[in-house]
């Protein structure tokens, strides 16, 4: 409660910021004072000021001052305002019942206040400002608007020093409307402006019981936030996950980094097993950590840990995040990019024993882009490699292990034909060396290629107001790839363990010798491939956008040295985004030789305004899946929403899961989740989940 009440007041005091300056004369600021009525001003000889009514209007520099009557002492350089009054100074926007305010030093006084600062608003008896020194008294705090539902804080005085960036803080209420829930006598603190929030949630899963819960977030500095989540589990125990986030940019740089950890001392009667079979402990951890770093501009820093103590704490714990964080990593990098070359050193370890994985100790790598020779149009590209490579089973023993050398040169000629055709013939040479823990081993290649490409483009004056289109450009790509890899010399290459090795393209794969990275399983090949693509753009204004995107790739001819003919594929890639509410994609990759479908991916989102939402998508990846998804959601009203997502999977249709959510929002500050899903079919998921959520300030 302290930390919310901390923020609260931080931005409370943060909208009353106004920088001050040598106050000028009163001449000065008469010079620059206009002063205007619905009716002609006059001058009063009793109080020997200016008087304007009805309808008054005053501005002076960065005041501007409205007022049912408005009186000006341009001796005092003071103003006097009453009757709906709004005061505009800068990011202040102040509305009072009665007004006095000095126009020289910005000093005042408000009665009966009511003031907006995005997205807060505050109402109370009096503020005011002397000498950089702001008082609010008698005050209460919401977000956007009063309610009798909204969470608020009331303030009997808060005084903010401008100078020092702090502020005090004294007899504090947090309440719910006008109902109380808690007190502080005083409050002191320095000036914070980030977002923060706080929720529950609570529910009921299969595996873990009936639970409650509670999170939040805080900012500790400007470049640091803090996150917590504390949830007790009927048959499990009280998990708890501290996360620290630092985000910090420079002239030359920035970094990012994150820090997680969750820990539960499971009392579970039935934990399972891991991936090994081996029965899993009470006390479970993990730790995610991640940091990407760029400084002195050229230099940059990437590293990544996802240590978990069983192979299982996250799935249980981290539901909803798991799907997605299935597979850990972890690495280090430092890197230098100059303009046309990139020099790393690498890092890659197994740091969860019951994941099997290749670790990499180390992996430098040098990276020329094409550039070309002084005074040629003649491009050479250059690229070597050093790694050692160590795998691993799920146990953490060594399997096997290898140290390879991989250079790669490759120079390429482009000729202009003329009219939109282009020729670019390439050869390129590759050497990989292997130190084995036996006898050595060696590999060298040698690539010739050609490309042809050809492109052309149209512009129409195509007018539409409903489509948002002022003309539309046509883009044509069209090509043809040769690529014939040969094997020029090898030495003992049985004795190669395949440790970096390709894994599938679920697009078409890399033609190009250099672009082959994982090579240890590299043969002779030829392939024949050509391209084409489409492109409709329109002008919007000053931008564009796209409206249509269209792209063929077919390879008339694949052979290589095993016979394995899975690369002789077709893809196709279409996608259409006509407006902002519609939108269609799809893919496919087909095998040739064999007239099956490798994948099939297509999807469609639909807007309708505010009000209704609905996506579908398919995804058929071989036989390993064949699935339908259905997402959906309705605006019932301002307050209330209806979420739903569904799954079917394959010929006879099943339903792995199931998720019904309905959102409520009393006022601004609380959201409300009660939710229903379903999964099935999975390894552990298979159960029924309820839950009910809530989030406070959270937006």
């Amino acid at each position: 409660m302290k930390c919310l009440t901390c923020l609260l007041l931080s931005l409370a005091a943060y909208s009353f910021l106004h920088a001050q300056t040598t106050a000028p004369t009163p001449s000065e600021v008469a010079a620059k004072t206009i002063l205007e009525a619905e009716e002609e001003v006059f001058f009063d000889d009793k109080t020997q000021r200016l008087v304007a009514t009805p309808n008054a209007r005053l501005s002076s520099g960065n005041f501007l001052l409205t007022a049912d009557r408005i009186e000006y002492d341009r001796n005092r350089t003071k103003a006097f305002a009453s009757g709906q009054v709004i005061l505009t100074d800068g990011m202040l926007r102040l509305l009072a019942q009665d007004l006095e305010i000095n126009l020289g030093t910005g000093d005042f006084k408000a009665l009966e206040v009511k003031a907006g600062f995005y997205p807060w608003a505050t109402q109370g008896k009096q503020i005011t400002r002397n000498k950089g020194l702001i008082t609010s008294k008698d005050s209460s705090f919401y977000l956007r608007g009063k309610h009798p539902l909204e969470p608020n804080l009331s303030v009997r005085q808060l005084t903010f020093d401008q100078n020092k960036s702090s502020f005090t803080g004294k007899g504090v209420t947090f309440r719910i409307g006008e109902r109380q829930l808690g007190k502080l006598p005083s409050l002191s603190g320095k000036l914070g402006q980030n977002p923060f929030g706080y929720g529950l949630h609570a529910g009921q899963r299969d595996r873990l019981g009936w639970y409650l819960g509670t999170e939040g977030e805080w900012q500790l500095s400007e470049a640091m936030q803090t996150q917590g989540e504390l949830t007790a589990y009927e048959k499990r125990g009280v998990f708890i996950s501290p996360r620290i986030d630092w985000e910090a940019d420079s002239n030359d740089g920035f970094q990012r980094t994150s820090i997680e950890h969750g820990w539960i001392q499971d009392q579970g009667n039935e934990r399972g097993v891991d991936l090994r079979g081996l029965a899993i402990g009470e006390s479970r951890n993990y730790l995610h950590a991640y940091s990407v770093n760029r400084f002195r501009e050229r230099w940059r820093f990437a590293a990544q840990m996802e240590w978990e103590d069983d192979s299982e704490v996250f799935r249980d714990f981290r539901r909803d995040r798991f799907q997605d964080q299935q597979w850990n990593d972890h690495f280090g990098e430092l890197a230098y990019e100059s303009d046309n070359w990139t020099l790393s050193a690498l890092t890659k370890w197994q740091a969860n024993n019951h994941e099997a994985m290749v670790e990499q100790h180390p992996n430098i790598r040098f990276d020329l882009a094409p550039t070309p020779w002084p005074d040629t149009k003649i491009y050479n590209t250059l690229a070597f490699e050093f790694g050692g490579f160590r795998k691993k089973d799920e146990t953490g023993s060594l399997v096997s292990s290898s140290k390879r050398f991989d250079l790669g040169y490759q120079i390429q000629r482009p000729f202009n034909l003329g009219k939109g055709f282009t020729y670019t013939p390439f050869l390129s040479y590759r050497l990989q060396d292997y130190s084995l823990d036996g006898p050595d081993a060696m590999q060298s290649w040698g690539e010739w290629g050609n490309d042809l490409h050809y492109s052309m483009h149209g512009d129409y004056d195509i007018q539409n107001e409903v489509w948002n289109i002022n003309g539309l450009r046509h883009i044509l790509n069209f090509s043809i790839s040769h690529r014939k890899v040969n094997r020029l010399d090898s030495e003992r290459t049985a004795l190669i363990p395949l440790l970096d090795y390709s894994l599938i393209d679920l697009n078409m794969g890399p033609t190009d010798l250099l672009d082959k990275l994982e090579a240890d399983d590299l043969e002779p090949y030829e392939v024949i491939r050509i391209g084409w693509a489409n492109h409709l753009l329109a002008k919007s204004g000053e931008s564009t956008r796209e409206l249509l995107s269209i792209h063929l790739f077919q390879d008339l001819w694949y052979d290589n040295e095993s016979g394995d003919d899975l690369q002789r594929n077709f893809h196709a890639g279409v996608s259409v985004h006509p407006a902002h509410w519609l939108s269609l994609a799809g893919q496919a990759k087909i095998d040739l030789d064999r007239g099956e479908t490798i994948r099939n991916i297509m999807s469609a989102t639909i807007r309708d305004g505010r009000i209704n939402e609905f996506e579908l998508a398919y995804f058929n990846y071989q036989s390993f899946s064949d699935q339908w998804q259905f997402l959906a959601s309705h605006r019932i009203s301002e307050r209330k929403a209806l979420h739903g997502a569904l799954r079917l999977q394959g010929d006879r249709p099943k339903i792995p899961y199931w998720q019904i959510t309905l959102e409520y929002r009393p006022t601004r500050s609380w959201a409300w989740f009660f939710a229903i899903a379903e999964r099935t079919g999975t390894a552990k998921e298979n159960e029924t989940e309820a839950t009910a959520s809530v989030r406070l300030f959270s937006f």
